[in-house]
């Protein structure tokens, strides 16, 4: 399967799930699981109740001493008496006084409504008449409405399975808003107030348990045997509770399954007080909430591995229920998810389905590559089904695979080159460990070019020759092969030519030095021999001569000694650094005293043993006193300091007070037949480039300071470990 159609499936199989959940939530297809959750988190939000509101109960124990029902309209009018006598805050009449008895009774309950002047009763609505689906408002007699402090419906809507949980707080009727009746408690407790925030809304209200409210006997308030402190300065709710009634309804389980219709007006007035009224989320923001979680699963679904898509899915559902109740407890939203959650469980299973049908397809398809269109035989995969056996088959292929590819690697390992294989992407694969000494350990190595492994390495490519020169000198021959008709991969190999290299060198230098060097001096001895055109005398001329042979004589042992220590390396023995400096010293004198040179001794007293090659370091002290002493004008001193660094080095100083090495000898001091100062004779350059192998030959560093106006110094540093001083 391509990556396009990878693609074009999830975002087709994204839009399928998308409208699931939105048509979900528009009809209403998981109500039911939503109300089941509304259920098991809403009574978390419930606080105890203060004590504010009192049941008056009709119920089984008041039909039995006062009288069946319907009770006459007297009795009523009794128990609002005794209620306004105890100084009730506020009388919620939950009872129906739609139609009219006799005069002199309906009087007598209307004066009692009038007198208390803290009494809201309750309304319902009937089918309008003449119409279908119409309402209109069932209202007590005029008569009662006229002392009553307002008059609320107690209309109950049970949601979809039959629970009661939402209350309408205003239902339209004939045109006209019709407020519920504790909506019109509320405006009356808080003094006037309209409580106009609950105005078009169907809060949720959480349902405390059957008995969560002080309950009193209507019949034990009628006798008088109630404590005035009871139901003085409460909110009485009065309504019918007793068996075969009809006012009773479905609530949670938590609630107790069923409840009285004047203890849900209870719970939600309670709720109202309390602030514990719950609102729906808006459908849109739902959706929008919705959607954006299922956009960011789904591009976890992309981009992660299968193992942790079903973690992925599984914790994405357990955040929308955790999310949904942080709402609903701390913050009185409730955010309905079962619609997401359905799309989660349907796409999860669909989009496995199709990267199962994709790694099937694949793995068929590199089962023949690798067996190059060979089909395959069925005794060749086991297995239940068909990605079992196809993946025993390229498990099988796999290993032959690998096997081949750890021969490969055995022959990288032990081939005396260093040798690296690179992909058809151009990346590093695989290199030996010849290869990971030069550009460092494969593992950090992995994945970058060849280009990008040289340059890393401070290497140089010249392409012209195919040769890789590296900053410790070494060069190396690159050879590439040519990719295979079924790989795009490249190896790389290269041959170390360093040593043909300096060889070629060496010849280019030897013909250097033999063509020019040595070759002038010898000239000049043949033409003073010949004395040809010369007017000199016989003396001079033989010193000339002399000066000549002797040059010859010095540039050929520095040659010899320079070839020696480079074939022979040095043979370290233990040495008194201070004496063979001293020694330096005494050779030096009578050329510096011959040139009227000072040479200053800072040479200390203690002795210095360490392991050297003692001729090699005279001489190249040697080597360096007697620059310092020919290029250092009279009247001016050479001074030569040994000192040691740490514990693990000593220094040695070579300075003069001369005019300082030129720029071109500054940029390449060592170099041999480099750029040399003529300033007090010929030279090769052959002295320094001596003192320079020494030193290197020892493990040691040299450097140089120099200027025109405080002349040249050289520092040595050799290995010395502690502890020398005073060793005998």
């Amino acid at each position: 399967m391509t990556s396009s159609r990878i693609l074009g499936e999830w975002v087709a199989l994204l839009l399928a799930t998308a409208l699931l959940v939105f048509v979900a939530v528009q009809e209403g297809w998981t109500q039911r699981l939503d109300a089941k959750l509304l259920d098991e988190t809403s009574h978390w939000r419930l606080s105890q109740p203060s004590g504010q509101i009192v049941l008056v109960e009709i119920d089984d124990r008041s039909l039995a001493q006062v009288g069946n029902w319907p009770w006459d309209r007297t009795l009523h009018a009794d128990l609002l008496n005794k209620l306004s006598q105890v100084q009730s805050k506020m009388v919620v009449y939950d009872i129906l006084f739609l139609e009219p008895t006799t005069a002199e009774i309906d009087d007598q309950l209307a004066n009692a409504i009038a007198n208390a002047e803290n009494v809201v009763l309750a309304h319902s609505f009937a089918p309008r008449p003449g119409t279908q689906d119409q309402i209109a408002p069932a209202l007590p007699l005029a008569k009662f409405q006229e002392g009553a402090l307002g008059i609320g419906h107690v209309a109950v809507s049970p949601d979809e399975d039959g629970v009661v949980r939402r209350f309408s707080m205003n239902i339209e009727a004939q045109e006209q808003q019709w407020p519920h009746i504790a909506l019109k408690t509320l405006g009356s407790v808080k003094g006037g107030e309209t409580a106009s925030g609950y105005n078009g809304l169907v809060p949720i209200v959480p349902m405390h348990s059957a008995g969560a409210f002080a309950k009193v006997s209507a019949s034990d308030v009628l006798a008088g045997s109630t404590p005035a402190a009871v139901l003085q300065d409460k909110i009485v709710i009065v309504g019918a509770t007793a068996q075969g009634l009809g006012d009773r309804y479905s609530v949670t389980s938590h609630a107790g399954r069923i409840m009285a219709g004047a203890e849900i007006q209870a719970n939600l007035l309670h709720a109202m007080l309390a602030g514990e009224v719950v609102y729906p989320v808006s459908t849109s923001t739902t959706l929008a909430i919705l959607l954006a979680v299922l956009a960011v699963l789904f591009v976890a679904l992309w981009k992660l591995p299968p193992p942790w898509a079903w973690r992925v899915s599984l914790a994405t559902i357990l955040a929308l229920i955790i999310l949904s109740t942080i709402l609903l407890v701390f913050f009185g939203l409730w955010l309905p998810v079962s619609s997401a959650i359905l799309g989660i469980l349907i796409a999860y299973p669909v989009w496995g389905w199709r990267r199962l049908s994709a790694v099937s397809r694949f793995l068929g398809a590199e089962a023949e590559k690798l067996t190059s269109g060979r089909p395959i035989d069925d005794d060749e995969a086991e297995g239940f089904d068909l990605v079992a056996k196809q993946v025993s088959v390229l498990k099988s292929l796999v290993g032959e695979t690998r096997d081949r590819l750890s021969f490969l690697s055995k022959v990288l390992a032990i081939s005396p080159d260093p040798m690296m294989v690179f992909g058809g992407d151009g990346q590093l694969m695989l290199l030996n460990h010849k290869a990971e000494a030069l550009f460092g350990d494969g593992a950090t190595r992995k994945g970058l070019t060849f280009s990008d492994l040289w340059r890393d390495a401070g290497a140089v490519l010249d392409g012209d020759k195919s040769e890789l020169a590296f900053n410790d000198g070494s060069v190396f021959l690159v050879a590439m092969s040519e990719p295979g008709d079924n790989s795009t991969d490249r190896i790389y190999a290269l041959r170390d030519v360093t040593s043909e290299r300096e060889a070629a060198d060496n010849r280019a230098t030897m013909l250097e030095f033999l063509s020019h060097d040595m070759r002038s001096p010898q000239v000049a001895i043949v033409g003073l021999a010949a004395g040809t055109g010369l007017s000199l005398a016989e003396q001079e001329r033989f010193e000339r001569i002399e000066q000549q042979a002797r040059r010859t004589l010095k540039l050929t042992d520095d040659f010899v000694q320079i070839s020696r220590l480079e074939h022979n390396g040095i043979t370290p023995v233990e040495a008194d650094i201070g004496a063979l400096l001293h020694e330096a010293l005494d050779r030096a004198y009578p050329e510096a005293r011959r040139k009227q040179i000072k040479l200053k001794n800072e040479i200390p007293e203690d002795p210095e043993f360490c392991d050297v090659d003692p001729l090699a370091i005279s001489r190249a002290l040697d080597n360096l006193l007697g620059n310092a002493i020919k290029f250092s004008d009279a009247e001016t001193s050479v001074t030569l300091r040994l000192k040691r660094d740490d514990e693990q080095y000593i220094r040695i100083e070579i300075s003069d007070e001369g005019p300082g090495l030129p720029e071109e000898r500054l940029n390449n001091t060592y170099a041999r037949f480099g750029a040399h100062d003529t300033r007090a004779g010929p030279s090769a350059g052959l002295g320094l480039a001596y003192v320079k192998r020494v030193v290197d030959e020892h493990g040691g560093t040299i450097r140089v300071k120099s200027d025109a106006a405080s002349g040249t110094t050289f520092i040595l540093s050799i290995p010395c470990a502690v502890p020398c001083v005073g060793q005998t």
